[in-house]
């Protein structure tokens, strides 16, 4: 078990559990406690820090509160959470722009990639005449080789775009790839809610039967405001928060 050295001060009037919570997060931040791995235990804790077992539950449950460690029953123990990614909905970034912006590596599997004419919704989105084809592209989405999430993609091919299997290496972005063909994403509408996909989208993201995942749809329009991408997106929730700022007017 790993040493944790005491950093309260009982002079002061700031709270002992916060004070607490404050040391093991900056522990936790640092590195010295991982993800999945064990926290002390209450008992441990209420001896390295000569606290009562009140006062450490309170620090422990302010770091639960915040999803920075998970509570378990029994051997398990308190242990650290996966780090979460927290990203603002009002902004329209590529996966890829959002694996960089925290200075991570994004890389992807190419699962599919042919043409089809898709079904009613998806087809009425884009703005598609009818049996009009578009590009199918289906991707895992990995964040430092993790597994994160699925991406189901239908391309309009406008501007007389060509999109080729082959040009989906690991490190491909489907965006830059649009924009060397002169369509710039600028607008979407998306909408996001929570689901249970299917078992065989839960295997590709090696989560256990009946998991509900973060489920995203979105239209992208170019320069010309016209639909080009019609996208489904499931995410893990163990690596993803969203945000929004509200105001009353």
């Amino acid at each position: 078990m790993k040493s944790t050295n005491s950093a309260i001060d009982k002079k002061i009037k700031v709270p002992l559990h916060y004070q607490i919570y404050l040391d093991m997060l900056k522990k936790i931040q640092g590195g010295e406690f991982k993800p999945g791995e064990k926290i002390p235990s209450e008992a441990e804790l209420e001896r390295i820090y000569d606290v009562s077992r009140i006062t450490v539950r309170g620090a422990v449950e302010m770091l639960a509160q915040e999803g920075i460690v998970e509570k378990n029953r029994g051997k398990k123990g308190t242990v650290v959470c996966r780090s979460k990614h927290i990203y603002d909905m009002r902004k329209l970034t590529s996966f890829t722009d959002d694996v960089h912006m925290y200075g991570e590596n994004a890389s992807s599997e190419l699962l599919e990639f042919r043409e089809l004419i898709p079904r009613g919704e998806i087809a009425e989105q884009l703005g598609l005449w009818p049996q009009e084809t578009v590009y199918y592209i289906e991707r895992k989405r990995c964040r430092q080789n993790t597994v994160v999430g699925l991406h189901k993609a239908y391309i309009r091919k406008t501007s007389g775009l060509k999109l080729k299997a082959e040009s989906f290496k690991s490190d491909a972005s489907l965006y830059v790839m649009l924009r060397e063909n002169g369509i710039i994403p600028t607008t979407a509408k998306e909408t996001l809610e929570v689901k249970i996909p299917s078992e065989r989208i839960l295997n590709i993201l090696g989560l256990p039967p009946h998991t509900a995942v973060f489920h995203k749809k979105r239209i992208t329009c170019s320069e010309d405001e016209k639909p080009f991408e019609y996208v489904e997106m499931f995410y893990n929730p163990d690596y993803y928060q969203y945000k929004i700022e509200l105001r009353l007017n």
